[in-house]
């Protein structure tokens, strides 16, 4: 621990500012986290709700420079970019090019999985500090292929992550209804991942993540950010409700990281990934765990309240309004491969991933401005990285050596 407690604000109340909060206090820190929106209201509320350690493979691919067409031309594709936000979008997707080689891939792949392999643990720990077992699933999941051609598509990453040392078991589709007796589609092929964890309610875990720092004396306050500046030793967090001095000041706003990034003079390539999810009630019988359809990019995750469908990556930055026809194009084929479905939407939903044209994340204290940390930029796999990016952030306030190279994730590398 340092050797004096410090007061510390932290800007963001997803799953990487709670965590970080969280393991501040532990070290005996006085922490208030700052956010306009509530805590866990953004990405931390609407993924996938998977812990997935396996989760390596970037963004970027071999062909992505052929993509990048088909991404401005077919909205209903998984990936899609905004025509209007292509010209601000012009430097990100630049640099996603450059990171497209094999040799940058597997090195980006590699420096994903240096944090990924500590992820579970980092959950365990916070799981464990406030009682909420019963918030998470334990049974892996699942990717099922109706065609060869379906399961080929995803034969790259799968090579990648079995070279990042990640383990997955490839099953004939006839074992397929024996783990999920729900499904009546007949699948070809299977990918079960075991070391995955499911969360019952992403947001509802961040919630009661941050009740379990108040309980303990941590501050939550509902303010925005309008300014940061250094005020002697310490810095001042100017909001739209006043201004909070402290001695270290934690960045882990999400995709508004960038703004932040901005009050201290400093570029950072740092876009959104925007997320899609519809929720349908749930069927009975219902799946025992997330499932992917492979051959469609859909993402089904039985949840506390209902049936989750996500699917799609968007570019269209903060300002641009939804676009919901792909995720409702999704919806006819969880019926198809569930009959029991309803397909009745309970409530839809568009959040932003905080997404780097390397998929690493934003990690450590931001040179040249001593005291300030950033925790943001986990990409689409944000509610994974989230408490291990939070325990990291801890050890290097305290000036405890994290135990991984940290190089690949610094502030300023743009």
């Amino acid at each position: 621990m340092s050797e004096t407690p410090k007061s510390i604000v932290v800007i963001g109340a997803g799953i990487a500012g709670v965590a970080s909060a969280l393991f501040l206090q532990r070290d005996g820190h006085t922490v208030t986290i700052l956010d306009p929106r509530g805590v866990g209201e953004g990405a931390s509320f609407g993924n996938a709700g998977t812990i997935a350690p396996t989760s390596c493979v970037p963004t970027a691919r071999p062909d992505t420079m052929k993509r990048v067409p088909k991404m401005l031309l077919d909205p209903a594709g998984p990936f899609n970019i905004r025509w209007s936000y292509l010209p601000k979008l012009a430097p990100w997707l630049i640099d996603l090019i450059r990171n497209s080689s094999p040799e940058k891939i597997l090195a980006n792949a590699k420096a994903k999985t240096a944090l990924l392999e500590h992820a579970m643990a980092a959950y365990n720990e916070l799981i464990a500090d406030a009682q909420t077992e019963d918030m998470i699933v334990r049974n892996g999941i699942l990717q099922v292929f109706e065609t060869d051609q379906g399961l080929k598509g995803m034969e790259r990453d799968h090579a990648l992550m079995q070279e990042c040392g990640h383990k997955i078991e490839f099953l004939p589709g006839e074992e397929i209804r024996q783990m999920e007796p729900a499904f009546s589609q007949k699948f070809k092929h299977a990918v079960y991942i075991e070391n995955h964890a499911t969360i019952k309610h992403p947001g509802d875990l961040t919630k009661k993540f941050a009740a379990h720092f108040e309980a303990k004396g941590g501050a939550f306050l509902q303010e925005q950010v309008t300014g940061l500046t250094k005020a002697g030793a310490a810095w001042s967090v100017i909001t739209d409700k006043g201004s909070h001095s402290a001695d270290r000041v934690i960045v882990a706003a999400g995709a508004w990281s960038r703004e932040i990034a901005r009050m201290l003079g400093r570029r950072m390539l740092l876009d959104t990934e925007r997320g899609y999810h519809v929720m349908l009630p749930q069927p009975d019988p219902t799946l025992r765990r997330p499932i992917l359809l492979g051959d469609q990019s859909v993402f089904l995750v039985p949840m506390a309240h209902g049936l989750r469908v996500t699917s799609g990556v968007e570019f269209g930055g903060l300002e641009l309004p939804p676009d919901y026809r792909r995720i409702r194009n999704m919806v006819p084929f969880a019926k198809r491969v569930m009959p029991q479905v309803e397909e009745r939407e309970m409530s839809i939903w568009m959040g932003f991933r905080p997404s780097t044209p390397d998929t690493r994340p934003i990690l450590g204290e931001m040179p040249g401005a001593e005291g300030v940390f950033f925790a943001t930029g986990g990409s689409h796999i944000g509610m994974t990285l989230g408490p291990i990016m939070g325990k990291v952030t801890a050890d290097l306030v305290a000036g405890r050596d994290p135990g991984i190279d940290m190089n690949p994730y610094t502030p300023d590398r743009w």
